[in-house]
């Protein structure tokens, strides 16, 4: 008994109390979305049963729909569905793409091939997202990796069909008419039936659907991969602290050293700081450090890079991984390459940066976000000092 055959019996057990009540064929279709297993046939033979049972002229009742949480898929097949789960996500944290794009892969590949990475399919079709060899998707070989598959889902692959990164204004639509406008199914309404299930695997999986990212897949140069080798939220930090990675920040007092004398006040450049989100340019990719200087009424810095900014800050304005942090202040990161980054602290754990959600724009992040979610090592926080500004 295959995975097809599995999802069929479990339609069976799990729609025949109450498809002799309902007979719709809507109804059928959305038995279909909350099983654990999706397939072309088991959509067939449930309509059939609902078909036929209209015709004998019983009604469509929708209080008979049995509870989905009762309908119970083979830990077997659980156990693969949330490995290939990770392997999507994981996916989609190297691209950098937010948890909403690893939500419309899980209900996308819940629905084509209840997330089993398939040898078969409808014609050509295989693998997880049931990719098509002829329609230029890639190799069998290619369609049947998952990680391969997965990426070729998510897009951005010169001479492939369209994936999710190149719809335009994907991260705004619902995820089930995003999964459609890749995959292009002559059932698109099946795929906002599996949000539930796809949430539920998440869960189980310890994957976080929240987490932002970039829309484009394009992630920042500083920003380092997220993966299994990089230490967890909740663990010690890497170098060998006692903070949790991802710890929140609080405010602190805006109490500067007397030689700190910016352009604007600390409440203006805030003010000023937030006001920019809203009047977006793409202007700023790897500016982090002017930007910063702008916020606080200067052109320019004065150095070359944030994390320069930093070690030539005069030590007693330093303050070394201290998570008590005044609004206005300079976060600093280390991005495992020479430049790192610089953020403007906002007060209650929020700051404005750069290039986090999207390559070029400025957006209001937590600060946490910076390592849970980007791998960035914080260093710490100084005052808004430019001795050098212009």
């Amino acid at each position: 008994m295959d995975v097809r055959d599995v999802a069929e019996a479990a339609a069976t057990r799990a729609s025949a109390p109450f498809l002799a009540k309902a007979g719709c064929i809507t109804v059928a279709l959305a038995v279909v979305g909350m099983l654990g297993l999706g397939a072309t046939t088991l959509i067939a033979g449930a309509a059939k049963q609902a078909a036929d049972a209209k015709n004998r002229g019983e009604g469509c009742e929708i209080a008979g729909l049995p509870d989905p949480t009762n309908i119970k898929v083979p830990v077997q097949i659980l156990a693969q569905q949330i490995h290939h789960a990770k392997i999507i996500d994981g996916v989609a944290q190297e691209r950098g793409l937010p948890g909403r794009a690893s939500l419309i892969a899980f209900m996308t590949a819940l629905q084509e091939s209840g997330l089993q990475n398939l040898t078969y399919g409808d014609r050509d079709s295989l693998g997880l997202f049931q990719q098509r060899p002829s329609q230029g998707w890639g190799t069998r070989a290619e369609v049947t990796n998952p990680p391969t598959s997965a990426g070729l889902f998510f897009g951005g692959n010169r001479g492939r069909p369209p994936g999710l990164v190149n719809v335009p204004a994907w991260q705004l639509m619902e995820p089930g008419r995003a999964a459609q406008q890749v995959q292009r199914s002559a059932y698109p309404e099946l795929y906002a039936t599996r949000r539930g299930q796809a949430e539920a695997i998440a869960r189980q999986a310890g994957i976080n659907l929240e987490r932002l990212g970039i829309a484009s897949g394009e992630r920042p140069e500083w920003a380092q991969p997220t993966g299994p080798a990089d230490t967890p939220p909740g663990e010690c930090t890497p170098d060998g602290g006692t903070t949790p990675v991802g710890a929140p920040f609080h405010d602190a007092a805006s109490d500067w050293p007397p030689e700190v004398r910016n352009r604007r006040s600390t409440a203006d450049a805030i003010a000023w700081a937030k006001s920019q989100p809203p009047l977006n340019e793409k202007r700023w990719w790897r500016r982090c450090l002017e930007f910063a200087a702008r916020v606080h009424g200067w052109n320019a810095a004065g150095v070359g890079s944030a994390i320069t900014h930093y070690h030539v800050m005069p030590a007693h304005m330093k303050h070394p991984g201290s998570r008590d942090v005044p609004p206005g202040a300079l976060m600093y990161w280390e991005t495992g390459n020479p430049h790192g980054h610089v953020s403007i602290y906002l007060g209650d754990g929020m700051i404005i940066s750069n290039d986090v959600l999207r390559p070029g724009y400025v957006d209001v992040v937590p600060a946490s976000d910076i390592e849970s979610k980007w791998g960035g090592r914080y260093v710490g926080w100084a005052p808004p000092y430019f001795p050098k500004g212009a």
